[in-house]
């Protein structure tokens, strides 16, 4: 009966047995799985900080209202990328900068315009590309005298005339003239936006030292040369003719003879007199080339680079005398003798008779 039993029973106990091996397999599994699971949720997390990483934060859009970066000297590339992230021209700093260390990139101080919230790749187009850049700009004829000149400037510019005037009157004492008067080279000009008085006339005096040493001259040295020339800027018209009045000139003063010009006596008084007859009997001008021989004490306009090559290149002639006998033309008569200049200043004279108003 025992050995019936015990024949019964077993069957049972593999039963059990395979149950629990199933149930452990599960348990197994179930922690493989759950293992499996919690890795994969690590690595994604893992793989996706790795993406984030590497993926610019980059507008996408056309852009929107421009903005204005101002470039110092000495900014770096890296310096350039935090401003145009901080005026939200860019959205991201790796945005420019991986770019911009792949290009050989030369960065000048400026203010430049940039629209916001444009893709870096733009940005560093518009950078490379240089045309953005907002400036200011004037242009000075030959010619004009200082109380001409700063209005322009100031026009131009945006600058108030008295700061003009102030720096003016502080650059009078280093200069050669009694004035700062024919010290400011005609030519254009391109300036930063907010431009000081002072970096704008030192710009202009720079411009004329320059013009100068080009002919082997000083400042300190150039008074009676820019004296002449602007004499002769203020008479001239037709370029040939700069170098011939030079020689009219030049030829008075080495004989001692007066220089005998209108626009000398005019300069006393501004530009404006009741009667010209009145002013050249005016002997308190010491700007009266009519009165006192020799050149005057200082310019009466700013000359041009052809005006200072004229009064230290005269034409080779012996005339002492010229007239202009056509306003509208330029075209000018020079003579060697008194009479032939009369029989020239009759020829104005009908001309003027038969153009009334050029003379007013």
């Amino acid at each position: 009966m025992l050995d019936e039993f015990e024949t019964q029973e077993k069957p049972k106990t593999r039963g059990r047995s395979a149950i629990a091996a199933l149930v452990a397999l599960a348990i197994v599994a179930g922690s493989v799985i759950g293992g499996y699971l919690a890795f994969r949720d690590s690595f994604n997390s893992l793989v996706g900080s790795v993406i984030d990483r590497f993926t610019v934060e980059d507008y996408e859009g056309p852009g929107g209202e421009p903005t204005v970066i101002v470039i110092e000297a000495g900014d770096t590339g890296e310096d350039v990328a935090r401003k145009l992230l901080a005026a939200d021209v860019i959205k991201s700093f790796d945005a420019i900068y991986r770019d911009m260390l792949t290009v050989d990139l030369t960065i000048y101080p400026g203010h430049y315009e940039f629209p916001t919230q444009i893709p870096g790749a733009k940005a560093l187009e518009i950078l490379l590309a240089g045309q953005n850049r907002v400036v200011v700009t004037t242009t000075i004829p030959e010619g004009l005298q200082v109380v001409e000149i700063v209005p322009i400037l100031a026009g131009d510019l945006g600058l108030a005339e008295e700061d003009l005037y102030e720096v003016i009157a502080e650059r009078d004492a280093g200069l050669p003239g009694p004035t700062l008067e024919g010290y400011l080279f005609p030519a254009a000009y391109t300036f930063d936006p907010g431009v000081s008085a002072e970096v704008v006339i030192d710009t202009l005096l720079l411009r004329m030292a320059a013009e100068l040493e080009g002919h082997g001259l000083s400042i300190e040295d150039s008074l009676d040369v820019l004296t002449l020339a602007s004499m002769i800027q203020m008479e001239g018209r037709l370029e040939p003719d700069f170098y011939k009045i030079s020689a009219v000139f030049n030829n008075r003063l080495d004989r001692n003879i007066a220089l005998q010009s209108d626009p000398t006596v005019k300069y006393y008084y501004e530009g404006s007199i009741d009667s010209f007859q009145q002013g050249l009997a005016d002997t308190d001008n010491l700007y009266n080339t009519y009165v006192y021989p020799g050149l005057p004490p200082g310019p009466i306009s700013s000359p041009g680079a052809l005006a200072i090559a004229a009064a230290l290149n005269p034409a080779p002639g012996d005339w002492l005398y010229f007239v202009a006998i056509n306003l509208a033309t330029g075209e000018t008569v020079f003579s060697e003798t008194l009479y032939e200049h009369e029989k020239a200043a009759e020829l104005y004279r009908q001309w003027l008779r038969d153009n009334p108003g050029w003379d007013d």
